[in-house]
């Protein structure tokens, strides 16, 4: 059985709620005070909800391995046209690097005025290793961790999408190709447990362990239950009617907060993280395998805006609530829940149109770097000899 048709994806609003989010939180923390860094929320409801929004970063690995597993896992059925590793490394550098490097280098020199200034720490950005270390992974631009891992991710599936396109397509059996993709990424995420069981239950690291609990090998189980979800959609998978996608969506939720449930039962985060992602992607499996639309708010015009500059939000945010709060222009953070709620309408309505010129100024220029590349990434010969006319 081959694939049905698919239509374009509805999940722009995820990706822009996801961002909005990380912002508030980002507000929320800032807003610590005192001796004990007290939440200014800190015993109700709202503080709890706030403090579990970190979930929320897992929906980025979720829709990465989605959306870019999904034409790998089509060309492994033999469904479209093998895409060279070369192709999609190029995409993605276009993408991910010119907005981050000019990021990384503005706030490294704003927080380095005096030569020669921390080179380790740019070292380690510029080469997105930050996330190995302990003392560097959050520092210059704390969100950069996660473009650190989406790095190491994307070579991750440039490999796997390589070998897939050419040992798979020859299988005589669907199905098969099928099986093997899964097992594949079962695996993947067997590792990624491994992984965090040694370092919780046999090494035993701390918990300020940051490199180890916040690195690609830690983040892997979740972005390859995204590639999951590519591969059901390549394979045909599709939910009958609203009911079912319905309940899909409703599960998604209950494992979201069955993992909320683990944590305030003392598992430990990394493994929470696993129940979190799960649940996120069943959330989003509702709308990505369904035949009819999916709920409006994810392709509302104001949403769809926000999801196409939310990288930019997403990357300048905290560089800017740092900028803010040197020009004293955020309240005390010991104002409790009003500090916190001015702190994040000032941050909002600073990072979002600073996202909209970034947007227009730095990505948009940076896709046309394509211009110079075919579909298959090499250089166009764009001075080669014109073929000779036709006779008549």
């Amino acid at each position: 059985m081959t694939a049905p048709p698919q239509r374009k994806f509805d999940l722009e609003g995820y990706r822009a709620v996801a961002a909005l989010v990380v912002i508030i939180f980002h507000a929320y923390q800032h807003n610590r005070y005192g001796t004990w860094w007290t939440w200014p929320l800190e015993g109700s409801l709202w503080h709890d909800v706030l403090m579990n929004t970190d979930m929320l970063v897992d929906m980025f690995f979720i829709l990465s391995g989605f959306l870019l597993g999904l034409p790998y896992a089509k060309a492994a059925l033999g469904d479209r046209k093998p895409r060279p590793a070369r192709a999609f490394l190029l995409r993605r550098a276009v993408r991910l690097i010119p907005l981050y490097m000019i990021a990384v280098l503005i706030v490294w020199a704003i927080s380095n005025p005096v030569l020669p200034g921390d080179w380790r720490d740019l070292l380690l950005h510029l080469t997105f290793t930050h996330v190995w270390s302990d003392d560097k992974i959050f520092y210059t631009n704390g969100p950069a961790w996660t473009l650190g891992v989406e790095a190491h991710f994307y070579l991750l599936l440039a490999a796997l999408g390589a070998i897939g396109q050419r040992y798979l397509p020859p299988m005589e059996s669907r199905r098969k190709r099928i099986v093997v993709m899964v097992a594949v990424l079962f695996g993947l995420i067997a590792i990624s447990l491994g992984y965090k069981f040694w370092a919780v239950y046999v090494r035993g690291f701390p918990v300020e362990g940051w490199s180890i609990w916040f690195n690609p090998a830690a983040k892997l189980d979740i972005f390859a239950v995204g590639m999951l979800l590519a591969v059901a959609a390549a394979a045909g998978v599709r939910w009958p009617n609203a009911a079912v996608r319905t309940l899909v969506g409703l599960t998604g939720g209950a494992v979201v907060a069955l993992g909320v449930w683990l944590r305030y039962a003392h598992l430990p985060d990394t493994f929470t993280h696993t129940f979190f992602g799960t649940g996120i992607m069943l959330v989003i499996a509702a709308t990505a395998l369904s035949t009819g639309r999916g709920p409006y708010w994810l392709r509302w015009p104001p949403m769809l805006s926000l999801s196409m500059v939310s990288y930019s939000l997403y990357i300048w945010h905290e560089p800017l609530l740092r900028a803010l709060d040197s020009a004293g222009l955020l309240p005390t953070p010991a104002g409790g829940a009003g500090a916190f709620l001015v702190t994040a309408a000032v941050l909002l309505g600073a990072s979002v149109p600073v996202a909209y010129l970034s947007y227009w100024m730095i990505e948009v220029p940076a896709q046309r770097i394509m211009g110079a590349f075919d579909a298959d990434g090499r250089s166009r010969e764009y001075y080669a000899p014109l073929p000779e006319p036709r006779s008549a």
